[in-house]
């Protein structure tokens, strides 16, 4: 799974929404984060809203999860962590015989 698709998509379904202005994604320490420039204002809880509703149509169809959190406000810009994280349990069979193997399931 390329989570960078899972990115580009997301930014891409933000970027053609109509309270969008821009949005930067940035890297700080290994952790990304995302700018985000509105054109009309709208309140952080429907920006909440957006991020929530496009991260789902990202990751459809995949096991993923999505960690949105608010940062701050600079210059105008909402500043927010979102991880796009990768379940932690077993996928495939390596065929060692573990107790938690997923032909059990």
């Amino acid at each position: 799974m390329d989570l960078e698709t899972i990115w580009n998509s997301f930014i891409e379904k933000l970027q053609k929404d109509e309270c969008i202005q821009s949005i930067q994604r940035k890297k700080f320490g290994g952790l990304p984060f995302v700018y985000i420039d509105l054109k009309k204002p709208i309140s952080k809880l429907q920006l909440d809203y957006l991020l929530i509703r496009f991260s789902k149509e990202a990751m459809q169809g995949k096991r993923l999860s999505c960690d949105i959190s608010f940062v701050r406000m600079q210059n105008k810009a909402f500043v927010y962590h979102i991880r796009f994280k990768v379940p932690q349990e077993k996928l495939f069979c390596c065929g060692n015989g573990c107790t938690d193997c997923v032909r059990h399931k």
